[in-house]
């Protein structure tokens, strides 16, 4: 493999440790050396640079949860709203082919400096067409060198309401015609067994090498048996993979176990065994102080995904007090991110602003704290912090040149912070180059391992072919006054046992702060 070096006027080696006019040496796709630029370049001359004066080099950015919807969501008429009422949009979404919704979404991350993700999936209809489909996922990122673990997952329970034994109970609200249509909906979906799916995702697990690998990917405790998620647990330990889960993300979900167990859904993944190192969670909004704790105690890790959260009305994850509690929180974009730009410096913004909490006895984030999530809490979450996130010797040489050109003009202090800078004014184009195993998959902001445009060609193609079904978009307004008529009861019935709801700035439950 080709050596090179990169240079810049500042080289961020991890988030707390920064140098200026440095040089990065990449040799066999790793970090071979860091040192001056000028004795770097006698020690190995004639190598080729890349970057310069007028740049910023960063380890490679983590998104940490993500989903491939190939098209924004707000293009495609689907309206942010409450989690619950918002999953029945799905059937509405666009078709597009995996290959192809996965490599439009994977060339969007390289061009915001994501060099990694966890890409949590639907697994399909049938064993054979579920391999099809996430063979396809992992061709599209090996197409573009992305590092990528695809977590498939289904809903197998409670796929209309939450909680065991409450459909009937919420059909029975539902006008005939409207609840005839619904059952007419969820016949036509065809769902993949829970033993084809373990035995699918062991085998693509086991059988993984390179960068992409398959990990179990649970859609959520509420959707996914208890014997299930035992076995899921068994099975990622047999083949030596992770686990990643949706777990309290809305306000609804947070109480659902209370409802039907009388505890937390964290309590009750410790009681089953489930908590440990191979396991992270999507969100973990409305975590409690103890849930932080048993968290923490067995090393899960969480994803934190600030702009899905807001704009699905899920509220403001205690981040800054997972990570004082001991947590690996790393940061993720869930394919929602506030403008739908898919910029992981504008969601490393939106964390550290939202968890600068207005009292000053808070855990608060600072920009080196927020970077570290997008990088070496990241590389954690993966089971790759010793070789990803940083880039010291021996690391991977997974990398990102920031242009600085826009961000230090009109003038910038001498003085000034460079995490900071970037953290504070970074946008995903200020990204020129991406490097992946020491390979160039972005040069110029240009994408080098597909052609962008013929990808465009062929996703409006398969647009053209496959729109929108306005039948089922029509099913979700339909059934949306319904749904938050149901939720309300919930709110009402736990006033008694749950403070006022609310995840902005004020303490979640007084309590436990006394």
């Amino acid at each position: 493999m080709t050596s090179l070096l990169l240079t810049g006027r500042w080289v961020v080696l991890c988030a707390q440790d920064v140098r200026t006019n440095t040089s990065v040496l990449i040799r066999n796709g790793r970090i071979a050396d860091v040192g001056p630029t000028r004795a770097l370049r006698q020690q190995h001359a004639g190598l080729p640079e890349i970057g310069g004066l007028d740049c910023a080099i960063l380890p490679g950015l983590i998104n940490a949860h993500h989903h491939c919807y190939g098209v924004e969501l707000a293009n495609q008429s689907i309206a942010d709203d409450f989690l619950e009422p918002w999953m029945f949009n799905g059937p509405a979404m666009v078709d597009l082919s995996p290959h192809v919704a996965t490599a439009h979404a994977g060339a969007r991350l390289l061009q915001t400096g994501v060099t990694a993700v966890v890409d949590m999936c639907a697994a399909g209809a049938s064993r054979a067409q579920a391999e099809a489909h996430l063979t396809a996922k992992a061709d599209a990122y090996r197409q573009l060198g992305l590092r990528a673990a695809i977590a498939p997952g289904e809903r197998w329970q409670n796929r209309i309401v939450h909680g065991i034994g409450e459909e009937a109970a919420f059909l029975a609200t539902l006008p005939l015609s409207l609840r005839r249509q619904l059952a007419r909906s969820e016949a036509a979906r065809e769902r993949l067994s829970a033993t084809d799916y373990l035995n699918l995702v062991s085998s693509l697990a086991r059988d993984a090498s390179g960068p992409q690998s398959f990990w179990f990917g649970p859609t959520g405790p509420q959707w996914t048996p208890d014997n299930v998620l035992r076995k899921i647990a068994q099975a990622a330990d047999r083949v030596d993979t992770r686990i990643q889960t949706h777990a309290l993300e809305s306000h609804y979900e947070s109480l659902e176990s209370p409802r039907i167990r009388a505890h937390s859904v964290i309590a009750h993944f410790e009681r089953m065994g489930l908590l440990g190192g191979r396991l992270s969670l999507a969100h973990a909004v409305w975590a409690t102080p103890s849930d932080i704790d048993m968290i923490a105690a067995h090393g899960t890790q969480v994803s934190h995904n600030p702009g899905s959260n807001l704009r699905l009305r899920s509220g403001i994850a205690p981040a800054a007090t997972m990570l004082d509690a001991g947590v690996t929180v790393a940061l993720g974009m869930d394919g929602t991110t506030l403008a739908g730009d898919e910029d992981m410096f504008a969601e490393m913004r939106l964390a550290l602003t939202l968890n600068q909490p207005p009292h000053v006895t808070a855990p608060a984030l600072t920009a080196r704290r927020v970077l570290e999530m997008a990088t070496q809490d990241g590389a954690r979450l993966l089971g790759r912090g010793h070789e990803l996130g940083q880039l010291y010797p021996g690391y991977c040489a997974d990398a990102v040149v920031l242009d600085l050109t826009r961000m230090t003009a009109p003038w910038t202090s001498p003085a000034i912070d460079p995490v900071e800078l970037i953290v504070g004014r970074a946008k995903a184009q200020d990204v020129s180059h991406v490097l992946i195993d020491g390979h160039t998959v972005l040069q110029d902001r240009r994408v080098t391992g597909l052609n962008t445009n013929a990808l465009m060609d062929q996703l409006r193609a398969e647009l053209d072919r496959t729109p929108p079904a306005p039948v089922a978009a029509q099913l979700q307004r339909d059934l949306r006054p319904y749904l938050m008529r149901w939720y309300a009861r919930w709110d009402c019935n736990a006033e008694n046992t749950h403070p006022p709801v609310t995840r902005y700035g004020a303490r979640s439950n007084e309590k436990d702060f006394q």
